[in-house]
């Protein structure tokens, strides 16, 4: 055994085990070949079009068993990468590559898919940059097939791998990779690249699996053989682990096990203070993937669904039908419970790429949300047209949510539109906004009679309250949704908006943290919408919590000067009623 040797990581799936590491290989190298003759291309071409034929295939059989093993909204990840590969557009990239400028198919596949990989990385919003190693699966599975070599030591052997449980350790994993593992065998996953929202990290959460991410430089250090310790709780590993550190981590397996027993058991029961108070619990949903989740965690309705996510999947503006038929699916699927979508969101910071964008220099602060739809009248229409549309043909109201407000004329436009698109479709709708700006939150009284709900946008109202981009490194710590100014505004929003009438509610990332439900309960908010794996855990917080005790801890946390401050005090609260061990 080597000296021990700790790396701070960032967990991505919960959970502490100890084990030896075990190598995987992300991707085929590929050597770029371009240059070749007539005849060589058309021999190219009919092996790429078998390949991507073949991939597709082996793609629907991939989500056959991953929907009987996992569900079918963990298939719908693979039914999409069919999905990919059988769109035009794609398709024709790859044959221009080989026909026109004589690339291998093999280097084809690459660049196509690595173009669309970087184009996704580039978009700041996170769950779509999360998308981009989806494009490199895809490459990679045609890739393999037309070098005919799959199954090789790249984790693809004839044999099982891993052959023994094991750590598996790669830069990067794939949806597909993971799940052609040898299940039983894989005790976790390190990596050094993709985040909370990767294809890969949710299919780790989804089978239990504890993933993490290093940096890469750190990843070097691990070789097969060596054995790793997972600490989720202090969100780090070690490598050869002396033996405190090895009791350490085997007591907090042993928490672990205890806790996911004790929030199972919450699973039927109210979302409810012991004082009687009710709060909603919605689910964020980014696609129809989430709606069995969402489900699953009986949750009380959809607080936030991104109809983004349909257009970025297209290849150019949805049509009516095609988005009438999905507002429709989402709302059979959740029954009687409410549905909020999002307007499309996109724009500056996340362009459609078929849809022409002019190069701001602000983009955080440029034509986005409701400013891109206001001035693309065409598209505001279509889609609330077909959400009304879904509405008369399920019988169930939708409610309508506009993303990026500043000021009551961007919720006029949009409640003009409401108001005479109702009587053509017969369908019924409730018009809400988020409040993601600090000048929206400051003047929510003026939206009355224009919104009949508010939704929180806690991610871009931090980053525009502290002027500190959520994804800049160099700020360190001043991003925080814990920020005294921010709970103020949140606070102040929430209380102008119930003395309006309007339901309230708060969609950002921190509605899913349990630290932040006591102070969430103390402003008064109707419904909390987070991811559908977050639910039981704020569900945890809310039935410890007394909405006395809730508005004594936040009046303290206002008087406090730091994010980390206000955080603790709340860890330190739940805590001492049995929440967060």
């Amino acid at each position: 055994m080597g000296a021990q040797r700790k790396i701070d990581g960032i967990v991505l799936s919960r959970g502490s085990v100890v084990g030896p590491a075990i190598l995987a290989c992300a991707e085929r190298a590929v050597a770029k070949t371009t240059g070749l003759c007539e005849e060589e291309r058309a021999l190219e071409l009919t092996t790429l079009d078998r390949a991507v034929s073949e991939a597709t295939e082996e793609l629907r059989a991939l989500a056959l068993r991953v929907a009987g093993e996992l569900g079918a909204d963990k298939a719908e990840i693979f039914e999409s990468h069919a999905d990919i590969l059988c769109d035009d557009e794609f398709r024709a990239d790859l044959a221009r590559l080989v026909a026109d400028e004589g690339y291998s198919a093999a280097s084809a596949v690459r660049a196509v898919s690595e173009a669309n990989a970087k184009e996704m990385e580039e978009l700041e919003d996170e769950y779509f940059r999360a998308r981009a190693d989806d494009f490199r699966d895809i490459g990679n599975r045609v890739i393999e097939r037309i070098v005919k070599a799959r199954d090789d030591a790249a984790n693809h052997s004839s044999e099982r791998f891993p052959s023994i449980p094991s750590i598996v350790v790669s830069r990067a994993l794939s949806p597909g990779q993971t799940v052609s593992f040898h299940l039983p065998n894989v005790l976790a996953f390190v990596v050094s690249s993709g985040g909370a929202n990767s294809h890969a990290a949710i299919l780790a959460r989804s089978l239990g699996i504890p993933a993490m991410v290093i940096p890469e430089s750190e990843l070097s250090l691990l070789s097969n053989g060596t054995t790793i310790a997972l600490d989720a709780a202090g969100a780090c590993l070690f490598i050869d682990p002396e033996p405190d550190i090895l009791s350490r981590v085997e007591r907090s397996r042993a928490d672990e096990i205890r806790r996911a027993e004790r929030l199972k058991a919450l699973l039927d029961l109210p979302s409810e203070t012991p004082c009687g108070r009710s709060i909603g619990l919605y689910g964020n949903g980014g696609g129809m993937k989430d709606l069995s989740a969402i489900a699953e965690a009986h949750a009380d309705g959809i607080g936030l669904f991104r109809t983004e996510f349909l257009f970025m999947e297209q290849g150019g503006f949805p049509d009516e039908s095609t988005q009438e038929a999905y507002y429709r699916r989402a709302l059979e699927t959740m029954g009687d419970k409410p549905v909020i979508f999002r307007l499309l969101d996109i724009g500056a910071d996340k362009p459609l790429p078929y849809a022409p964008h002019p190069r701001e220099n602000n983009p955080f602060l440029g034509w986005r949300g409701i400013r891109w739809l206001i001035d693309n009248p065409d598209v505001l229409i279509g889609q609330i047209r077909a959400m009304l549309t879904a509405s008369a043909a399920t019988r169930r109201a939708v409610r309508v949510m506009v993303p990026m407000v500043c000021s009551p004329k961007e919720m006029s436009v949009v409640k003009n539109i409401v108001d005479r698109l109702i009587p053509e479709t017969g369908g019924t709708a409730f018009l809400g906004m988020m409040v993601e700006t600090p000048a929206a939150a400051m003047s929510v009284r003026l939206f009355q009679g224009l919104s009949t709900f508010i939704s929180i946008g806690s991610n871009d109202l931090t980053q525009y309250t502290l002027a500190a981009d959520r994804e800049n490194e160099l700020l360190g710590d001043l991003y925080s949704e814990f920020h005294p100014g921010v709970l103020s505004l949140m606070r102040k929003a929430c209380a102008d908006a119930r003395s309006c009438g309007m339901e309230t509610g708060i969609c950002g990332e921190f509605a899913g943290t349990p630290e932040a439900a006591p102070y969430l309960l103390a402003m008064g908010f109707d419904e909390l919408s987070m991811s559908a794996r977050s639910i039981p855990s704020v569900k945890e917080a809310i039935r410890a919590t007394r909405i006395e005790d809730a508005r004594a801890l936040l009046d303290e946390a206002l008087a406090l000067g730091s994010s980390a401050d206000v955080r603790e005090l709340a860890r330190a609260f739940l805590k001492t009623r049995g929440v967060g061990a």
